[in-house]
């Protein structure tokens, strides 16, 4: 039992966990990506975050659900977050998938 309370507390105060990524996050990520072709790990945030899967978002979800067209390329789509994120600063203190949820619902919507 002391183990698992030394672990525990080590988890909550280590310097080196990250708390989920927010808006702020995902426009930098993004306008890195477009910079250098989406390759690293902010290449893989933007994209993971600018191409959301609506088969995880039921109607209880803050996640606005999101149908992206057939052939939608994540270039086009991290330029519509990063538009969008910008027009309207607030959502950057929201979480990545809600911010870019929101930005991507107005756009497309599902039926």
């Amino acid at each position: 039992m002391k183990n698992l309370k030394k672990l525990v507390f080590l988890i909550v105060l280590s310097p080196n966990i990250q708390a989920a990524p927010t808006g702020a996050d995902l426009l930098e990520a993004c306008e890195t990506s477009l910079e250098n072709g989406f390759n690293g790990s902010k290449g893989m945030m933007c994209v993971w975050y600018v191409t959301p899967c609506d088969c995880h978002h039921g109607k209880d979800s803050d996640i606005p659900r999101v149908c992206l067209p057939d052939g939608k390329e994540p270039e086009s789509l991290a330029r519509e977050v990063i538009d969008g994120l910008k027009l309207h600063p607030e959502l950057q203190s929201e979480s990545a998938e809600v911010s870019a949820g929101i930005v991507l619902a107005s756009k497309y919507p599902c039926d």
